[in-house]
C-alpha cells in the first residue's frame, strides 16, 4: 500500500509541476508575417493562462500585470534615452529641437509591443507549447486567431512572480557563465585534445545544471557563454569604463560569471603512465552595465596524481575534479547576487585642486555620507598631484548623482575648500578651491 501511494505521488508530480491548457486567442495586429503574429498570440495565450491559474498558485493576476507594466515603463524610458544617445550623441538635448526629438521618440513607439514581450519574458515559464491552428480573419485582415496548447511550469512561474515583487535594484536580466584554462608547462595535444572547448564545455554544462538547481531568485536567465557570446564578452572588455557605457540591449542589466584556472603539469612518466597535475583559479562576478567587480573568490590550489589511466578516463577524471573546485565560490556568488544591490549607474568624477591624497580621502568620505540614499560606492581609479579620478557606482538616474554634486559646497580637510561642480560634456569635475 505504501508503495502504491509513493508510486501515485511520483506519477502525479509532473502534473502538479505543470499547468496544462489549450487557449484560443485573437488579436488585431499590424503585420502580414505569421511568425511575427505568433509571438504576440503566444504571449497573449501565456498571459491569459496565468490569469486562469492565478488563484490556484496564490498569484494576484492584477498585481502581476501591474508589476510587468511598471517594470516595462521604467525600461522603456531608459531605452528611449539610450536610443537618443546612440543616434544623436551626448549633446542631443542642446542640438535637437523639441519637434525633432518628439518625431524620433514617436518612431520608437512602433516597437513598443515587441519590446514589452521581450522585457516581460513570460516565455521562460513555458515547458512546451504547440500551435494547433493560426489564421487571419477573412473579413478583417488585421485580426489574427490561434489555438495553442501550453504547458506552464508552476515552479518557474512562482519564481518569476517572486522576482517581479522584489525591488528593481536587485534584478538581473541574465547570468552568463564563461571559463578559461591557462595551461602551464603543457598543451592540449598532450591530453589528446584539439582545442580547449572539448575539455571545458562538459564542465560548464555541469556548472549550468548546478546553477539551475541553486539559481539566484533575482536572475531571469542563466546560460553558458559560447561562440558569438565570447566575441561579445571580448568586445565588452574593450569598452572604456566610462559614464554611459554603450552596451547592447542583450547585455543590459546582466552579470558575467567567469571561472578561470591555471593548470600546471608537474610531471609525467611515460613508463608508468603517471600524471601529476596541479591547478588553482578564481571566480569573478562582473556587472555588465558598469564593469564593476561584484565579487571575486580564489580557489585553493589542488594537486592530484593518476597512474595507469587511459587518456579518455584521465581527461574525464581531471574534468570531474576541476568541476568541483569552484563550487564553494559559485555558492558564495549566488548569495552575493541575491543579497546585494545591483548598482546600475557609473559616473567618472575628476577631482582637481587637492593638496595631497588625504584631501581626496576626505572628499570620498563626504561623498559616501551625502550619497547614502544612492547606495554610492567609490573606487579611486587614478591619483596624481594634478588630478584624481573616482569611479562612482550608484543606484538611480544620472540626475540624482548630479544633484548630489550640486549639494556639496565645502570640504574641511588639510584646508577649508569651496567645492565647485562642473560637467565637461564627458565627465563630472569637482574642483577644490582653497579659501
Amino acid at each position: 500500500m505504501r508503495f502504491l501511494i509513493l508510486l501515485l505521488c511520483i506519477l502525479s508530480a509532473p502534473a502538479w509541476a505543470q499547468l496544462t491548457n489549450e487557449k484560443t486567442v485573437a488579436l488585431e495586429l499590424k503585420t502580414n508575417d505569421a511568425n511575427e503574429a505568433k509571438s504576440f498570440l503566444l504571449f497573449e495565450a501565456i498571459k491569459t493562462t496565468i490569469e486562469q491559474y492565478s488563484s490556484e498558485i496564490g498569484l494576484n493576476s492584477v498585481t502581476f500585470q501591474s508589476k510587468l507594466d511598471e517594470r516595462f515603463n521604467k525600461y522603456f524610458e531608459a531605452y528611449k534615452n539610450r536610443q537618443l544617445l546612440e543616434k544623436f550623441g551626448k549633446n542631443y538635448t542642446s542640438e535637437l529641437t523639441a519637434e525633432q526629438k518628439q518625431l524620433f521618440l514617436t518612431s520608437l513607439e512602433e516597437n513598443r509591443g515587441k519590446l514589452f514581450i521581450k522585457n516581460a519574458r513570460l516565455d521562460q515559464v513555458l515547458d512546451s507549447y504547440a500551435f494547433k491552428e493560426i489564421r487571419r480573419d477573412q473579413e478583417n485582415q488585421s485580426l489574427w486567431k490561434a489555438t495553442i496548447v501550453l504547458n506552464l511550469n508552476r515552479s518557474k512561474l512562482e519564481k518569476l512572480n517572486k522576482r517581479l515583487m522584489s525591488p528593481d535594484s536587485k534584478q538581473y536580466s541574465k547570468l552568463l557563465v564563461l571559463s578559461e584554462i591557462n595551461l602551464i608547462g603543457m598543451n592540449w595535444n598532450e591530453l589528446e585534445l584539439d582545442q580547449a572547448s572539448t575539455f571545458t564545455d562538459p564542465i560548464m554544462d555541469s556548472w549550468l545544471k548546478w546553477l539551475d538547481s541553486n539559481a539566484p531568485s533575482n536572475v531571469e536567465e542563466i546560460a553558458l557563454c559560447m561562440g558569438e557570446c565570447l566575441n561579445a564578452f571580448s568586445s565588452w572588455q574593450d569598452l572604456p569604463q566610462e559614464e554611459g557605457m554603450r552596451i547592447s540591449e542583450d547585455l543590459l542589466n546582466g552579470v558575467w560569471l567567469k571561472v578561470s584556472f591555471n593548470l600546471r603539469k608537474i610531471s609525467y612518466s611515460k613508463s608508468l603512465n603517471e600524471w601529476e597535475l596541479t591547478w588553482d583559479g578564481r571566480v569573478v562576478l562582473l556587472d555588465m552595465n558598469t564593469k564593476k567587480i561584484i565579487a571575486s573568490y580564489n580557489m585553493l590550489p589542488e594537486t592530484k596524481s593518476w597512474r595507469g589511466l587511459d587518456q579518455k578516463t584521465l581527461n574525464s577524471t581531471l574534468a570531474s575534479a576541476m568541476y568541483r573546485s569552484p563550487l564553494d565560490a559559485l555558492n558564495k556568488s549566488v548569495r552575493k547576487i541575491q543579497e546585494g544591490l545591483r548598482l546600475n549607474r557609473l559616473s567618472r568624477l575628476v577631482i582637481q585642486g587637492h593638496s595631497h591624497l588625504g584631501d581626496v580621502v576626505s572628499l570620498i568620505e563626504l561623498l559616501k555620507k551625502e550619497g547614502e540614499a544612492l547606495n554610492l560606492e567609490l573606487q579611486l581609479d587614478l591619483f596624481s598631484q594634478k588630478e584624481a579620478q573616482l569611479l562612482c557606482f550608484y543606484q538611480g538616474e544620472e540626475k540624482s548623482f548630479t544633484d548630489l554634486l550640486s549639494r556639496l559646497k565645502e570640504l574641511k580637510s588639510s584646508h577649508s575648500y569651496r567645492l565647485v561642480n562642473e560637467f565637461t560634456g564627458v565627465h563630472h569635475v569637482l574642483k577644490l578651491i582653497a579659501e
